[in-house]
């Protein structure tokens, strides 16, 4: 017995967050090695792939399924097994199978189909007795294009050139007073990564609705109507909130300050179509992120990601209901009302009052929205072994200067379930004319969203992965222990004011972040990329914007006065005006 070998069972290096090695906890061996990481929603189809890019399949079928077979069963990792392919030696290369045998000619049966043609077939004969003359239908002159089964072939690139180009503007203007500081491609950061430890709650402000759940049972057959709310949520930014400018006075540690809607636009920055920017205020040690008034962050875009968006208003159609900045509008204005319908069962209070309502005037109409204020630690660490053997656990040592990062982010409702309450992060998704420019293909949701609800969320997040992807941060960074998602529709595709509710739908913030092919450790590595950079700069103001056409980010350095002359039209703006709205 003593001569059998022994077996040492390894340690086993958990990461419950996603799969391979973990930022925080990774063997010495290695801890040093490169890796790029990846989650569960990559699809891994093959373990090693023997098929080499020259198969001879795709020379027998002249490479027609090539692409369609390449598509459906892609090698993770690799775009070629070139590694792994068997190479010829020359004398195999000079062989040759000799067949006498001739060669079996294939005939193809001509069915003829009512409509078409009975003797177009492959000779391009003319059209049997009811078939279409016209070129591009089964019976005409067309060559083999003219078939006998009669069907259209669509011919491609035909009038492309008439198609209307969309061209995206910048959401500001840069002047010659700017100062392009630098510009990063998204191909780097999507590379970026970095583990962030559980924040810290700074307290509770406002209060917050309980969620009715009887909307649980809204569908389109019981469709709810959509009441228009009178309350205000505001929507102040970073260098405008009295709880973070009483903290940046006495903190030391703490040295940024952004409201979630900044940080998660930046987090969900590669994927972004439309142009947005954000304005970075250098004041001593401090950051603050701050949106402009009436910019693009205070409005959610519709259709952003589909391949044709939803254009401007153009000289023809000024008042067009269709246009990018009408259906803005129309979306925040619809998730304003949703989210109060849904919550007006009754409110619960939280132990501190809300900050924007200690200076209203008389008359004035208060801010019923509730806030949570979170501590983040973005400060760079390095794993250190614990001295303790039986610890698994390892301390951190903070490398550097330590920066603490304070967001105010959104509580949007509590559901009671038994003697727990859970937090709720509440958005609506909003249809207008499935007909118009910029409908992306949508399915009509009155007629398929009971029966074909995975195929209207996977349209939903083909075309609207940008605003799906900040609201799945958003919920991230406040905690939230449910992302629910309505679905609010038109009454009338012609009528923008009146909308209807036909139906809801709930994810973990966490997991529907993976669905949309997200991570949130490369979330976190753009946003303390751009905060290391900035802490770098010199004092002053910045701007950070993506470039309206090019898949990239720019750094200006602005005057310190950029924004402050329009500062009454965009406060116009951001009170919900329209005219204000299509500017942006």
């Amino acid at each position: 017995m003593s001569d059998l070998p022994s077996f040492t069972l390894p340690t086993v290096f958990d990461n419950p967050k996603g799969w391979g090695p973990s930022n925080t906890k990774q063997a010495k061996e290695i801890r040093d090695i490169p890796y790029i990481p990846f989650s569960k929603s990559d699809k891994i189809n093959r373990v090693a792939n023997w098929i080499s890019p020259a198969d001879t399949r795709d020379q027998r079928d002249g490479g027609r399924n090539r692409g369609r077979r390449d598509m459906v069963q892609q090698t993770y990792g690799s775009n070629s097994a070139s590694a792994f392919v068997f190479q010829a030696e020359a004398d195999e290369e000079s062989f040759s199978l000799v067949d006498n045998r001739g060669t079996a000619v294939k005939k193809i049966a001509v069915r003829a189909v009512h409509g078409g043609g009975a003797r177009g077939g492959a000779r391009g004969g003319r059209g049997g007795r009811g078939g279409m003359q016209r070129l591009g239908y089964g019976g005409g002159r067309g060559g083999k294009f003219a078939g006998g089964a009669g069907g259209f072939r669509k011919r491609f690139g035909w009038r492309d050139n008439d198609r209307e180009q969309h061209h995206r503007y910048a959401s500001v203007k840069p002047t010659d007073e700017w100062e392009l500081v630098q510009d990063i491609e998204f191909s780097r950061m999507r590379d970026l990564s970095f583990s962030v430890r559980e924040p810290k709650d700074i307290g509770f402000y406002g209060s917050v609705g309980v969620y009715d759940q009887g909307y649980d049972r809204v569908n389109t057959r019981l469709e709810r109507p959509l009441k228009v709310s009178g309350s205000v949520r505001y929507n102040a930014t970073a260098s405008e909130d009295p709880v973070l400018t009483k903290l940046s006075e006495k903190a030391g540690d703490v040295k940024v300050f952004a409201t979630d809607s900044v940080i998660a636009t930046l987090m969900a920055s590669t994927v972004s179509m439309s142009a947005w920017d954000v304005v970075v205020n250098r004041v001593g040690d401090k950051l603050f992120f701050d949106k402009r008034d009436g910019g693009p962050l205070d409005f959610p875009s519709v259709n952003e990601n589909a391949q044709i968006p939803p254009a401007e208003a153009s000289e023809k159609e000024p008042n067009s209901i269709n246009s990018a900045s009408m259906l803005a509008v129309e979306a925040r204005d619809a998730t304003y009302n949703y989210i109060k319908q849904v919550t007006e069962q009754r409110a619960i209070n939280y132990e501190n009052p809300n900050p924007f309502n200690e200076q209203n005037e008389a008359g004035e109409t208060p801010d019923d929205n509730a806030y949570r204020y979170r501590l983040f630690d973005l400060s760079a660490r390095a794993g250190k072994p614990s001295h303790d053997d039986d610890d698994e656990e390892e301390e951190d040592v903070v490398i550097g200067e330590r920066v603490l990062m304070a967001i105010r982010t959104e509580v949007d409702g509590v559901v009671i379930s038994g003697q727990t309450k859970k937090q709720m992060f509440i958005r609506a998704l909003t249809q207008h004319d499935i007909t118009a420019v910029g409908a992306g293909k949508a399915l009509d949701w009155r007629q398929k969203l009971d029966s074909q609800r995975g195929a209207v969320v996977a349209t939903e997040m083909k075309n609207n992965a940008t605003k799906l992807a900040r609201w799945a941060f958003q919920a991230v960074l406040a905690g939230a222990e449910q992302l629910k998602v309505g679905f609010v529709s038109r009454v009338s595709p012609r009528d923008r004011t009146r909308h209807g509710v036909l139906g809801f739908q709930t994810y973990r913030p966490s997991d529907f972040i993976s669905q949309l092919g997200f991570s949130e450790y490369s979330g976190w590595g753009i946003v303390k990329a751009l905060v290391d950079m900035c802490l770098e700069m010199p004092e002053g103001r910045y701007v950070i914007m993506r470039d309206p056409n090019k898949p990239l980010i720019k750094i200006y350095s602005v005057p310190a006065g950029a924004f402050e002359d329009n500062g009454e039209d965009d406060a116009s703006t951001a009170a919900g005006g329209e005219d204000g709205a299509a500017d942006f």
